[in-house]
């Protein structure tokens, strides 16, 4: 193989324009590019992305407002419940008096 004069210019070129990395111009270029757009995308984009996406879950999760029928249905079961609680209460009075050591 020659080497002619011609061929000395396009070599001298095509070692010029490869990096320290062994890599062409382009490519590295290109890569810190990327990087650039990666540290970018994390940095800004990504925070906002899940602080949007989270929001958007508890509000889809949010329990349903309690409605009129709800409240007067929900107090229907408070009066309930108490006067569950005075019958035990007056149980245990009679259970106290009938046998005193029942509660161990």
């Amino acid at each position: 193989m020659e080497i002619t004069v011609d061929k000395i210019p396009a070599v001298a070129e095509h070692a010029a324009s490869v990096s320290v990395h062994g890599l062409p111009e382009g490519v590295e270029i290109m890569m810190g590019l990327m990087g650039a757009s990666l540290v970018l995308f994390i940095l800004f984009v990504l925070p906002i992305w899940l602080f949007l996406h989270y929001r958007a879950k508890a509000r889809r999760e949010a329990p349903a407002p309690i409605l009129g029928p709800d409240i007067a249905e929900l107090a229907q079961i408070a009066r309930i419940a108490e006067r569950m609680e005075r019958r035990l209460e007056a149980m245990e009075t009679l259970m106290d008096a009938d046998r005193p050591g029942w509660r161990r």
